[in-house]
């Protein structure tokens, strides 16, 4: 009886690691598909712009249950799993993330590369309980994904990346307020130069007219150089004259890196199990 058990455990677990979802894009991945289009835009930059300015990578994931994949060990193992298959973050210094949502268990999980300190853990926890949660108990999935994702690059990746300390001391400032202003007026500057750079992607290379619209993918564009699949999150089209082409978000930004993964997805990194869950 004992043997019997055994064997099936050892013919079980190659099945559960082959039941996991293969990933379509580097950034977003919501197979359940409950982010709407502007948190789809903002998170698939953010994550993009990321991994282009501390070589962090990010991803969001959204299924409607785990017991499809094999998860019926339990939320963090599953999350853990699925980390770990895809590889997300640098295979030396660990320091990827997943934010996972399950809409049909109504479970939520950021899971953190293994090179993360213990302080970070905190940070996620309070970020579920006070970003993520109340928005997904008043039905405000996509919202919730979004606060949160952005909170995960704000207050734990970035500055790991900077090699500051996670949480600043209360009542004080980390920079002198010459220093603040300088930040200050460095943002208004961002903001006006993406503006002036999205008025611009407005206008059809083909026609020079303007109007062009994005359309929501995924579709196929080819393969990278490892033979992988490529597929792409958003595409423009010009009604004026016809014209077609690709926004480059999502896996297409390894094609702008030269390809240096050896997957042609994820950098290989590792989770121990670091993170934070919650359930509503």
């Amino acid at each position: 009886m004992i043997r019997a058990a055994l064997i099936w455990l050892l013919l079980a677990l190659p099945l559960a690691a082959q039941d996991l979802p293969a990933w379509q894009h580097t950034s977003i991945n919501d197979f359940a598909r409950v982010l709407q289009g502007d948190d789809i835009r903002v998170l698939d930059q953010a994550l993009i712009r990321l991994f282009d300015e501390t070589d962090i990578e990010g991803t969001v994931v959204t299924l409607d249950n785990r017991a499809a994949f094999g998860g019926q060990d339990g939320l963090e193992p599953f999350a853990t799993r699925l980390f770990n298959h895809w590889g997300v973050g640098d295979a030396q210094r660990n320091d990827g993330f997943m934010v996972l949502v399950l809409v049909g268990d109504r479970e939520v999980r950021i899971e953190l590369g293994a090179g993360y300190r213990r302080e970070a853990d905190l940070i996620a926890q309070d970020i579920v309980n006070n970003l993520m949660l109340p928005e997904f108990r008043s039905d405000r999935l996509s919202a919730g994904i979004r606060k949160g994702t952005l909170a995960v690059i704000d207050e734990i990746a970035r500055p790991t990346a900077a090699g500051d300390e996670l949480r600043k001391v209360p009542g004080k400032s980390r920079l002198p307020e010459v220093i603040g202003l300088g930040m200050f007026g460095f943002i208004i500057f961002q903001i006006i130069r993406n503006r002036v750079k999205k008025a611009k992607r407005r206008r059809c290379p083909d026609c020079g007219g303007h109007g062009v619209i994005e359309e929501r993918g995924p579709e196929p564009v080819g393969l990278d150089a490892q033979g992988n699949q490529i597929r792409q999150s958003y595409w423009r089209a010009c009604p004026s004259c016809g014209w077609r082409g690709p926004v480059y978000f999502g896996s297409n930004r390894d094609s702008r890196r030269g390809n240096r993964r050896s997957s042609g997805g994820f950098g290989g990194g590792r989770s121990s199990g670091g993170g934070a869950s919650g359930r509503w």
